[in-house]
């Protein structure tokens, strides 16, 4: 049986090696009623969350304040063109 530090090192040697990744969930999903702000846009094999050029009737005008203060990897893209 190995000894005992060999196995405490070995376990801190993998915990070392092994990546950590820590994904936040995106900024929007904390605007009160973004669904009712934003669009879904189609990309063939899935469809994502676009902003709209102007907010929409049902948007409150807080919610879409808040989504258009989101920036860089937070903005929510805008919308293309159809």
């Amino acid at each position: 049986m190995p000894p005992l530090r060999h196995l405490a090192l070995a376990a801190t040697l993998a915990t070392i090696a092994l990546p950590v990744y820590a994904v936040l969930p995106p900024a929007y999903l904390s605007v009160p009623d973004f669904k009712q702000c934003l669009a879904e846009q189609n990309h063939g094999s899935h469809s994502s969350w676009c902003q709209p050029a102007r907010k929409p009737k049902a948007c409150p005008r807080v919610s879409w304040r808040q989504l258009r203060a989101l920036q860089g990897n937070d903005a929510v893209p805008a919308c293309r063109a159809k």
